[in-house]
C-alpha cells in the first residue's frame, strides 16, 4: 500500500507536484493552505499538480556547493544553450548570464520572480540571472513544459520561477570562502537575513536579506590548457598536429603596403598589397608570444586574456504583507535591488593607423624592405597593425543596477480569490571602459610627433617616456548606458465552479498589460567614433506594449482522472522609435491554448500529458535595430573572394580581403514574422515502494518561422549562398575599405527538439544513517533546425559543432549520493555531459598544420565528468559548518579547437569549468 512518508513528500515536490495524491491526500488538502505552483494560476495543494515541475529547496541549493543563482541553474540537466559569464570575455555576453530549457535558447525560457515578470536584460525578454539574489531564495520551480497559454509568448520552452523567502524567520548570518587549488579564481560571499511578524497574529509580516559576493578573475596564463593559442596535440588518428589562432596586430607591428601593379596575363592595372613585419625582416624571427606567418608576425593574444572574469554582486531583497483589518484583503509588496559587476579583460587593443611615406618612420622601418617598383607605385598611406600591449589589456566593467518593485492586494471578493499587482522593474546597464582604449586623434598626433615609436620594442620594453606618451592617448569612461524599464499591471481571480467525482472544478481568469522601454545612449566620444579603430555607435530609444488575457480551468472527473485547459490571447505592438518618431514592425496578435491531464491507474502510479501552442515575436533589437558596427569575427577566415571569383566587385575595387578576422555589422529586420510553436509532453511517475520513486517525461517542441541570424562561419564558408550578407566597412583610422559581413535576423524556417527528462530517487533509513541516492538527466532524441533561409534543408548540432556555432548534448546527467548520521551529512555529486565532434577546420583556413602542410581536422572532444564532495556539521543549535571540494578529481576541461565566440582557447568555456579542483568552507548561524 502507498504511504505518504517523508520520502514521498519530498519526491512529490521534486517531481513537480508528484502526481501521486490519493483520496486521503485530497481530504488533507482541504485542511491546508492552497498555493499557486508554477504552470498554473489556480491555487492548489502542491501535491495535486499535473505538470512536470522540478522543485529545488534551500537544502538542494546548499548541497550543490554553488555561490550564485547562475551556477545552480546552469548545472541542471534540463538546461542547455544559455549564456555563461565567460561569454563576456570578448564573446558578446555583455555581462549577463541566462537560463535555457531543453536547448531551445534563452529567448524561449521565461524567468519569474515570485510568479511575476522582471525587467529583461535585453530588448527582448531574456532575464539576467545575475539580478536574482541567491540568499533570498526559498525554492526554485522549473516548469519543463511550454506555458505560453498562461504566461505569454516567451514561455515556449518553459518557466523558471524563483520563490523568495517571506514572513517571520530568525536572524541568520552566513559566509563562504572558496579557493581553487591552482592560482586564481578565489571568491567569497556574505549574507544576513531576518523576518518579523506573523500575518494572522500581528497583522503584518516582513522579511529582508542583504548579500554580497565576489569572485576574482582567472587568467589564461594560470591554466596550462588555456594559456596559449598555439596548441600541440595528437588527434584521434594519431597525428601530431599544431593548432594556432592569432592576430596580425602584433608587437612590434606588421604593416600593409598598398601599391599599383600590373596583371601579367592581361596587362591591366591591379590593386596589390604586400604585408610584412619590419622586426622580422631585420632580425629573422618574431619576438616572444608570436609566430611567423609568411612575412608577418602573428600575435598569440590568448596568452593575455582572462578565462573567467572578475565578478562582484550586492543584493537586497525585502517582502512584506499587511492585513487590512477584517476585510479579508492583504496588501503585499516585494522590493529588490542588485548591483552587479562583471569585469572582463581581453587582449590589448588591436590598433590600426596610417603612416605617410613622408613620415620618418617610413624611411627607417618600411622603405628598406620593399622594392623600388612598390615604392614608386604606392597607393596611399601605409597601414600599421599594432597591438597596444604596453597600454595594458582592454578592460570592460559591465555594471548592472537592477530594481524590482511589486505592490498589490490579495483576498476574497465574493466567491472569487483575487490577486492584483502593479510592477515596476528596471535595469541600468553601464558598459564602462576601464583601460586599454586610445583616442584616435591623440594616438595619431603622438605618432605624427614621434612621441613614441612602436617599431623597435618587443613586449614590455618600451622606454618610460615613450610609454607615458602612449598611455596619455588612453580614454576611460562610460562607453554606453542602457536603460530598460518595464511597467505593468496584472489581475487574476479564481473560484470553485462545481463538484465532480474527483473533487471541485476550478476556473481562473486573468489579464495583464505591460510596457517595456529600451534606451541606449553613448558617451560623446563614443557616439562620434573618437576611439581609435571604432565607428560611431548608434543610440536607441524604443518601447512596445504587451496586452494579454487568459482563462484556465481544471476538471477532476474522477479520483483517478483529471483534465485541465487554458486559453490566452496576446497582442504585442510594433516598436515605437523615439528617435525617428516612427513605428517599426507591425502589431501582432495570437490566441494560444494548452490541454493537460493526469490519470492514476493505481495508487502508486500516475500518467500525465499535455499539448499546447505558443507564439513569439522578435525582440525590439531584432525588429528595429539599425545596421551598426559589431567588431570583428571570433574566428579567422580565408578571403571568400579572389580575382577569379569576385561577384560583388570587391577585389577589383581594391577592397581589403585578407585571410584573418573579418569585420562585422549587426542590424534588425522590420519584416520579421512571429514564430509559432506546438509542444506536447507525455510521462509518468511511479513509486514502486515507500523508498523509491521514478519519473520519466517525453517532450517535444516544434517552432515554425524561427528567428535567427546566419553564423559567421556559415556566411564566410558559403559566400555564393549568402552574398546579400556581405558589405564594406570603411575605417576612418586608415582610410581603407574592408570586406565585412552582416549579422541580421530573419525567419529561418523550423526548429524541432525532442527529448526525455528522467529521474530516479531512493531514500532509506538504516542503522548507520540516512541514505539517499538520486540520478537524473535529459536525453535529447532530436535537436535539429533548417539551414538559415530554408524550410526543408535540415541540420543539427547533436553531439557535434553545428552551423550555429554551438553543441547540443545528447546526454546531460546529474547524480548524487548522501549519508546523514547524527549531526553530520555527506554528499557526493557527479555531473556528466557527452563528448562531441569539434569545429571543423579545413585546409583553406589552415588553422591546423603538421609543421609542413595545412591539415583538414575535426577533433573528437571527450566526454566531461566532474565529482564534488560536501560535508556539513550541525555543530550546535543554529550553527552549521560546511566544507567541500568542487571537481574532486581535478579533471581539466577537454581539448577543443574552437576559435569562434569568446576569446578563451584550448577548451570551450560554455561546456566546462576552468577552475579545477576548488576547496570551499562555509558557515551559517541562526539566532
Amino acid at each position: 500500500m502507498f504511504q505518504k512518508t517523508r520520502l514521498c513528500t519530498s519526491l512529490l515536490l521534486a517531481f513537480g507536484g508528484g502526481l501521486l495524491a490519493t483520496s486521503a491526500n485530497l481530504a488533507f488538502a482541504q485542511e491546508v493552505q492552497r498555493v499557486e505552483v508554477t504552470g498554473s494560476s489556480i491555487k492548489r495543494v502542491e501535491a495535486e499538480g499535473a505538470l512536470p515541475v522540478q522543485t529545488f529547496s534551500q537544502e538542494d541549493i546548499k548541497k550543490s556547493g554553488v555561490t550564485t543563482v547562475t551556477d545552480f541553474i546552469q548545472q541542471l540537466p534540463v538546461m542547455q544553450g544559455f549564456t555563461v559569464a565567460a561569454d563576456s570575455v570578448g564573446g558578446g555576453g555583455g555581462g549577463i548570464t541566462t537560463a535555457s530549457i531543453h536547448d531551445l535558447g534563452e529567448q524561449y525560457t521565461l524567468v519569474l520572480l515570485n510568479g511575476r515578470r522582471v525587467a529583461p536584460a535585453t530588448s527582448g525578454t531574456t532575464i539576467d540571472l545575475n539580478s536574482i539574489p541567491l540568499a533570498a531564495i526559498e525554492r526554485i520551480e522549473v516548469l519543463t513544459d511550454g506555458a505560453s497559454a498562461l504566461y505569454g509568448a516567451d514561455a515556449i520552452a518553459g518557466v523558471v520561477n524563483f520563490i523568495l523567502k517571506q514572513g517571520a524567520a530568525p536572524f541568520e548570518i552566513s559566509a563562504r570562502y572558496s579557493q581553487p587549488e591552482q592560482t586564481g579564481g578565489d571568491g567569497y560571499n556574505l549574507s544576513i537575513s531576518k523576518g518579523f511578524g506573523d500575518l494572522d497574529a500581528d497583522g503584518f509580516s516582513i522579511f529582508a536579506s542583504l548579500s554580497y559576493d565576489r569572485q576574482k578573475q582567472l587568467k589564461a596564463a594560470d591554466r596550462d590548457f588555456a594559456k596559449t593559442g598555439i596548441i600541440n596535440f595528437t588527434d584521434q588518428h594519431g597525428r601530431n598536429l599544431t593548432f594556432f589562432n592569432g592576430s596580425s596586430r602584433s608587437v612590434p607591428p606588421n604593416v600593409d603596403v598598398f601599391y599599383f601593379g600590373v596583371d601579367p596575363d592581361t596587362g591591366e592595372p591591379t590593386n596589390e598589397q604586400y604585408s610584412f613585419n619590419p622586426y622580422l625582416m631585420q632580425n629573422g624571427d618574431c619576438p616572444k608570444d608570436h609566430v611567423v606567418g609568411g612575412d608577418q608576425c602573428i600575435f598569440d593574444y590568448t596568452s593575455t586574456v582572462e578565462i573567467s572574469p572578475e565578478q562582484e554582486r550586492t543584493g537586497f531583497f525585502a517582502s512584506g504583507k499587511l492585513k487590512l483589518g477584517n476585510s479579508g484583503f492583504n496588501l503585499f509588496s516585494d522590493v529588490s535591488y542588485t548591483n552587479a559587476h562583471i569585469l572582463a579583460r581581453i587582449a590589448p587593443y588591436p590598433a590600426e593607423f596610417s603612416l605617410s611615406p613622408d613620415h620618418p618612420y617610413y624611411a627607417t622601418y618600411i622603405r628598406p624592405y620593399i622594392s623600388d617598383d612598390i615604392a614608386n607605385n604606392l597607393d596611399g598611406d601605409i597601414n600599421v597593425k599594432y597591438r597596444l600591449y604596453d597600454m595594458g589589456n582592454r578592460a570592460y566593467d559591465y555594471e548592472t543596477n537592477a530594481t524590482h518593485v511589486v505592490a498589490g492586494v490579495e483576498g476574497a471578493l465574493g466567491s472569487w480569490d483575487f490577486n492584483s499587482a502593479l510592477t515596476y522593474s528596471a535595469q541600468e546597464q553601464l558598459q564602462n571602459y576601464v583601460g586599454g582604449f586610445p583616442l584616435a586623434d591623440r594616438f595619431q598626433a603622438a605618432i605624427d610627433a614621434q612621441e613614441f615609436d612602436p617599431f623597435p620594442y618587443i613586449l614590455g620594453t618600451m622606454p618610460a617616456d615613450q610609454l607615458e606618451a602612449l598611455k596619455s592617448t588612453q580614454w576611460t569612461g562610460v562607453y554606453n548606458t542602457i536603460d530598460i524599464k518595464m511597467m505593468g499591471v496584472d489581475a487574476r481571480a479564481q473560484r470553485e465552479l462545481f463538484k465532480l467525482g474527483g473533487g471541485s472544478a476550478y476556473l481562473s481568469l486573468g489579464a495583464d498589460w505591460r510596457e517595456t522601454s529600451f534606451k541606449q545612449t553613448a558617451n560623446d566620444e563614443v557616439a562620434n567614433g573618437e576611439i581609435l579603430f571604432d565607428d560611431p555607435q548608434a543610440e536607441y530609444d524604443w518601447k512596445r506594449q504587451n496586452t494579454g488575457a487568459f482563462v484556465e480551468a481544471i476538471f477532476p472527473v474522477t479520483k483517478e482522472l483529471e483534465f485541465g485547459a487554458s486559453l490566452r490571447y496576446d497582442q504585442i505592438s510594433g516598436v515605437e522609435d523615439g528617435i525617428s518618431k516612427t513605428t517599426r514592425g507591425s502589431t501582432e496578435s495570437a490566441t494560444t491554448y494548452k490541454l493537460n491531464g493526469k490519470y492514476k491507474p493505481t495508487k502508486t502510479m500516475l500518467v500525465r500529458g499535455s499539448y499546447g501552442t505558443g507564439f513569439r515575436t522578435g525582440t525590439m533589437q531584432e525588429i528595429a535595430g539599425d545596421l551598426v558596427d559589431f567588431g570583428v569575427t571570433g574566428g579567422t577566415y580565408a578571403c571568400p573572394f579572389s580575382q577569379s571569383y569576385d561577384p560583388l566587385g570587391y577585389i577589383a575595387a581594391g577592397v581589403i580581403c585578407d585571410d584573418l578576422q573579418k569585420e562585422v555589422f549587426q542590424g534588425g529586420n522590420a519584416e520579421l514574422k512571429p514564430e509559432k510553436s506546438t509542444q506536447w509532453t507525455l510521462g509518468f511517475v511511479v513509486e514502486p515502494s515507500a523508498t523509491t520513486a521514478i519519473s520519466i517525461d517525453y517532450w517535444t517542441v516544434n517552432v515554425k518561422d524561427a528567428i535567427s541570424s546566419v553564423s559567421e562561419d556559415q556566411i564566410l564558408n558559403n559566400p555564393e549562398t549568402y552574398l546579400d550578407l556581405y558589405t564594406i566597412k570603411h575605417k576612418a583610422s586608415n582610410g581603407r575599405d574592408y570586406v565585412a559581413i552582416k549579422l541580421v535576423p530573419f525567419n529561418i524556417g523550423k526548429v524541432e527538439n525532442e527529448g526525455i527528462d528522467w529521474n530516479f530517487k531512493w531514500r532509506d533509513k538504516t542503522d548507520f544513517g540516512r541514505l539517499t541516492a538520486e540520478i537524473g538527466g535529459t536525453h535529447l532524441v532530436k535537436s535539429r533546425y533548417t539551414l538559415p533561409g530554408t524550410d526543408d534543408q535540415w541540420t543539427d548540432s547533436m553531439n557535434k559543432w553545428g552551423v550555429n556555432s554551438a553543441v547540443s548534448f545528447r546526454n546531460v546527467v546529474h547524480a548524487s549520493a548522501g549519508l546523514g548520521h547524527g549531526d553530520w551529512s555527506h554528499t557526493l555529486t557527479m555531473n556528466y555531459r557527452d563528448g562531441y565532434k569539434d569545429i571543423h577546420h579545413d585546409v583553406d583556413n589552415c588553422a591546423v598544420d603538421d609543421g609542413v602542410d595545412c591539415i583538414d581536422t575535426q577533433l573528437d572532444v571527450r566526454a566531461y565528468t566532474t565529482w564534488d564532495w560536501q560535508t556539513t556539521w550541525n555543530a550546535m543549535k543554529g550553527l552549521a559548518l560546511t566544507a567541500g571540494v568542487k571537481n574532486l578529481l581535478d579533471n581539466d576541461p577537454p581539448l577543443s579547437l574552437r576559435n569562434v565566440g569568446s576569446h578563451q582557447l584550448g577548451y570551450d568555456p560554455r561546456y566546462a569549468s576552468a577552475m579545477g579542483r576548488t576547496f570551499y568552507v562555509s558557515g551559517s548561524y541562526k539566532f
